[in-house]
């Protein structure tokens, strides 16, 4: 005798899904608290959220790699993986900037493209289609960062990268034009 609880979502056919939405809060936001370890639960990814801002270091998510690139767009992957890195080092020159070190006009890039990641990708707020955060991350990158400064394939950025990109560093108005070629302003 099978109950309504054993059987698959959607009925006897097998087909459907269950999509749980769990919350763990720990106190004094200790990740290392032993609740999460006592939920239970096998999750296909998670968000670890702080102050309303989402962590992506704290974050998780085991689909990822059966979807980007494969049924995303090609610059998925790439813009993912750039975004976070330089995300993480603009952590590192917000340590140094915090310890009152100098900062080079690199790290002031980092820490400009840090804030701008966080207001318009990282805030639990921002719901925003895939391709629309994609074309948004092209455009955040040109904000702060010339093209061979990305580390990405050439390609990709001749495609994607906004053609007509302004950039600030160090006071000074740099834009890239549609040949490529940057002028210092």
């Amino acid at each position: 005798m099978t109950s309504k609880w054993s059987m698959p979502a959607g009925g006897s056919s097998g087909a459907g899904s269950v999509t749980t939405l769990g919350v763990t809060t720990m106190p004094g936001d200790d990740v290392t608290h032993p609740v999460p370890d006592n939920t239970g639960y096998i999750t296909e990814g998670q968000f670890y959220l702080h102050d309303g801002v989402i962590d992506p270091f704290g974050s998780l998510s085991r689909l990822k790699q059966n979807v980007i690139g494969k049924v995303t767009r090609e610059d998925h992957g790439q813009i993912m993986n750039t975004m976070i890195r330089f995300y993480a080092g603009g952590r590192d020159a917000q340590q140094k900037q915090a310890m009152a070190f100098e900062l080079s006009d690199y790290d002031h890039q980092l820490l400009k493209f840090s804030k701008l990641f966080r207001q318009r990708f990282m805030d639990i707020n921002v719901s925003l289609p895939l391709e629309q955060a994609l074309d948004l991350g092209w455009k955040t990158l040109a904000e702060c960062f010339q093209p061979e400064q990305l580390l990405m394939r050439q390609e990709l950025i001749d495609k994607f990268y906004p053609k007509e990109a302004v950039m600030h560093v160090a006071g000074t108005a740099q834009e890239t034009g549609a040949d490529g070629q940057t002028a210092t302003q």
